[in-house]
């Protein structure tokens, strides 16, 4: 499975999950539309955060610990949240 294959399933776990796992989806559905964009870019980014954090102590190799994973990175922040909003916007 590619890095970048991983990342969009990533941003779709996360659309369905608040979208439908009992008690998130309660706490995230009565919201307005601009803040729970926001609230899932942060998920996003924490998570994209979390993975360049385990590369760096040696525990997960997605990425490499230094500026151009830093980038590789980014990339796949992007791929996960077009993934993301699309699963939003195409699921009930």
């Amino acid at each position: 499975m590619s890095a970048e294959l991983l990342a969009g399933i990533g941003g779709v776990v996360f659309s369905l999950l608040f979208s439908y796992f009992p008690g998130l989806s309660g706490w995230y559905d009565p919201l307005i539309e601009s803040k729970k964009k926001l609230i899932m870019l942060g998920v996003l980014f924490v998570t994209a955060l979390g993975v360049f954090g385990l590369a760096c102590v040696g525990k997960y190799n997605l990425v490499t610990c230094d500026v151009a994973g830093a980038w590789l990175l980014v990339e796949y922040f992007i791929l996960a949240a077009i993934a993301n909003q699309a699963t939003h916007r195409l699921s009930p």
